[in-house]
């Protein structure tokens, strides 16, 4: 059984499209056969050396740090977000949980936090605080892409006193030794 060449065709053209409608920004397909990359193509803006962010996968380390603390009684799902990071209760923000934030229930899913505030910690938080509620928290699920997780990285911080990035590394990441992922572009 080979590749096959009607089903990449239509999988080429339709990022294609999704690049030249502007669904995205830019794209890179590889497509590997046998142990061999058979294609490889680069879509809009970007070339074969061009990094991209993954941003779901970073939903699972930051979790799995929230759990430790979880389980070593520095922090509770039923804690008001607030309680650690007061700037946060800004905004009818007071009261949602952190529970809330990590079920994708905290009333804030489209929060905008573009790439520019996303390496100064300072301009993170005034954007968080500015934030405002699309619903009361609580009341409803939709999924937060990125906002409910800025939120826990902050959380992170906090309570455990160093940058989001260093604790992933050394809580989550050293102990499996997976010394090639990182978090961001490095």
């Amino acid at each position: 059984m080979g590749l096959n060449a009607v089903r990449v065709t239509a999988l080429l053209d339709r990022v294609r499209r999704e690049v030249d409608e502007g669904l995205l920004p830019s794209t890179q397909v590889a497509v590997g056969y046998e142990g061999e990359i058979v294609l490889s193509e680069c879509f809009g803006d970007t070339t074969s050396d061009t990094r991209y962010n993954i941003f779901s996968a970073t939903k699972a380390l930051i979790a799995t740090v929230m759990w430790q603390l979880f389980s070593e009684g520095r922090l509770d799902p039923s804690d008001t977000v607030a309680t650690h990071f007061p700037e946060f209760a800004a905004n009818g923000k007071d009261a949602i949980t952190v529970e809330q934030v990590m079920t994708h229930q905290g009333g804030f899913p489209r929060a905008p936090m573009g790439p520019p505030r996303w390496g100064d910690r300072d301009r993170r938080i005034e954007r968080m605080a500015a934030w405002r509620l699309n619903w009361e928290p609580g009341t409803r699920f939709e999924y937060h892409p990125t906002s409910a997780h800025w939120v826990l990285a902050e959380l992170i911080e906090r309570l455990d006193g160093r940058d989001y990035r260093d604790s992933v590394r050394e809580r989550v990441l050293a102990p499996l030794e997976l010394r090639h992922l990182a978090l961001g572009v490095p």
